[in-house]
């Protein structure tokens, strides 16, 4: 089923900003590249592109230079992994989300 989150700070900038929405599904496969939503256990909801998955670890970082490096963002467990974002809702309009 399709989920709306919306996105909050500037971490995921330039593709998405603060206050935009993202459509998210639930995907056949994880793969990197892409951007999930990820219930993080300290950070809480997050919204990250996938960077890597080593030894069932799924590993995140922001597309912002300035956002928080994966290395701190730790790894994350596959059921963390709420969706991947498909479409970005912003006050410009709707846009497709391809994998980087």
């Amino acid at each position: 089923m399709p989920h709306l989150t919306k996105v909050v700070g500037d971490s995921m900038s330039p593709t998405l900003t603060g206050g935009d929405y993202v459509l998210t599904i639930k995907p056949r496969s994880i793969r990197p590249g892409f951007i999930y939503v990820v219930n993080h256990s300290d950070l809480g909801r997050i919204v990250k592109r996938l960077e890597r998955i080593e030894n069932s670890q799924y590993f995140f970082k922001g597309d912002n230079p300035q956002s928080t490096p994966s290395a701190v963002i730790g790894p994350v467990a596959k059921d963390r992994i709420i969706g991947r974002t498909i479409l970005r809702i912003s006050k410009s309009g709707l846009k497709r989300l391809p994998k980087k």
